[in-house]
């Protein structure tokens, strides 16, 4: 690393940094109808760099005087922003953290797995059906030199697994599911997978004969637009990173959270053990920690260097190939003490929402919209009509309107602008919410 700080000495700047950003991608592919495999390795230069704005320019070129022709680049590129930039004072940080893995994700052993996984799928359905296992595996390796004496290097394993189903009974119904965290090929071994391929069948075979969401209203003629509504860990865990968006300091409105009765903690978390968005340290070198982000002491925001007004507020930065911004890790509602049969079997009337296709948010508007993968009528307690293409409408103030939590966190892996994080949430209901 010594080589790294003599460039950056030669960088007559107020920051500059060094980052060696290593990438090794296996991917794994069992279809109905055809199978393939896909392997690919890089690696790049970043270099960045406070002047007058911030600078940034990278390069797959591995050699020193390549290196320090990128460092002035990215000099060169932050003297030419017309509006300056202050970072936060941090105590520099040394280390070098390297995530295990207890089992190597071997190619034929995860054909094996995933054909096994395939049979079970297709034993477990009475109707015709077409599946696609796409399991990935990922080998980062990041090493940061700053010109403020932060030398840190992390390497992290992650594996995941997207299943889809396609089925046709009396029309097309489909179901998905990913899962995955840190680690090898044990990640997707450990998994439940006696629930999760009940959930997944009977969400597949329930599809094909759900009803298009303005049933929803036939169903309801005395209610005016608002219902009751369960969501599962999945879609309650795409509201959880849909708020979160509202809490990064770039873009954070008080407007929106004033005096608002919070009803739920909303954690993020980048030291969760195995969980696919952790790290030791965010893309600024900051050494991670726990947040509560909405809580009873109120509001913590998600902050870079570039956002944060005191040293312990950075830490959630993400960003390698431009500026970075403040962005979600584990995120995730904080369990409470409801279990799941007591928040069905308090609910009189009101609609299921399972699993996610698409969550947003509106910054502007203040509001949130998730679309489950299917959702079912709740009448007298019973679940009686599948629903398909509904859309959940729902804004900031609505958090007031959460009345139950449930007592168990499940986490689902996904990206967020090209980076690894998880998202996660017990059941939840929210005691009014618009439904289309």
């Amino acid at each position: 690393m010594q080589e790294f700080s003599k460039i950056l000495d030669k960088v007559p700047a107020r920051y500059s940094d060094v980052r060696i950003l290593k990438q090794r991608i296996i991917q794994v592919a069992l279809r109905t109808d055809s199978s393939d495999c896909f392997e690919e390795e890089w690696s790049r230069i970043v270099c960045r760099v406070v002047s007058r704005g911030y600078g940034v320019a990278s390069t797959d070129k591995l050699d020193m005087s390549s290196i320090e022709r990128t460092a002035l680049l990215a000099l060169r590129n932050a003297r030419l922003c017309s509006q300056p930039v202050e970072l936060v004072n941090v105590p520099p940080e040394k280390g070098f953290v390297e995530h295990s893995i207890v089992e190597e994700f071997e190619v034929e052993k995860v054909l094996g797995f995933l054909k096994s996984i395939d049979r079970e799928i297709k034993s477990r359905m009475s109707i015709r059906v077409r599946t696609e296992l796409v399991a990935s595996h990922y080998r980062i390796d990041s090493t940061l030199v700053t010109s403020e004496g932060t030398e840190v290097r992390e390497k992290i394993p992650l594996t995941d697994l997207a299943i889809y189903i396609l089925s046709k009974g009396l029309s097309v119904g489909f179901a998905s599911k990913i899962i995955g965290g840190m680690g090898g090929l044990e990640v997707l071994r450990s998994q439940q997978w006696e629930e999760i391929l009940e959930c997944l069948v009977k969400r597949a075979s329930d599809s094909t004969r759900a009803k298009p969401s303005i049933s929803l209203h036939f169903s309801y003629p005395y209610l005016t637009g608002r219902f009751k509504v369960i969501l599962d860990p999945e879609a309650a865990g795409g509201l959880a990173h849909e708020i979160a968006h509202f809490l990064e300091a770039d873009v954070y409105q008080e407007r929106f959270f004033k005096g608002l009765n919070y009803g739920i903690r909303l954690v993020d978390n980048p030291l969760l053990e195995g969980a696919y968005g952790s790290f030791y340290w965010d893309d600024e070198g900051i050494r991670s920690r726990e947040k509560t982000l909405l809580g009873k002491e109120g509001i913590n925001l998600l902050h870079t260097r570039l956002t944060a007004k005191k040293d312990s507020d950075a830490g959630n930065a993400r960003g390698v190939l431009n500026k970075p911004r403040p962005m979600v890790s584990n995120i995730y509602i904080h369990p409470s003490d409801w279990s799941r049969e007591e928040i069905f079997a308090d609910t009189q009337n009101g609609v299921y929402a399972e699993g996610l296709v698409r969550a947003e948010c509106r910054i502007d508007e203040g509001r949130i919209e998730i679309e489950p993968e299917i959702a079912y009528v709740l009448k007298n307690k019973e679940l009686i009509m599948p629903i398909k293409n509904l859309k959940i409408i729902c804004s900031i103030r609505d958090i007031s309107r959460i009345d139950a939590i449930g007592s168990s966190v499940q986490l689902r892996p996904s990206y967020e602008k090209g980076f690894a994080i998880s998202e996660g949430a017990p059941y939840l209901r929210i005691n009014g919410v618009i439904c289309r």
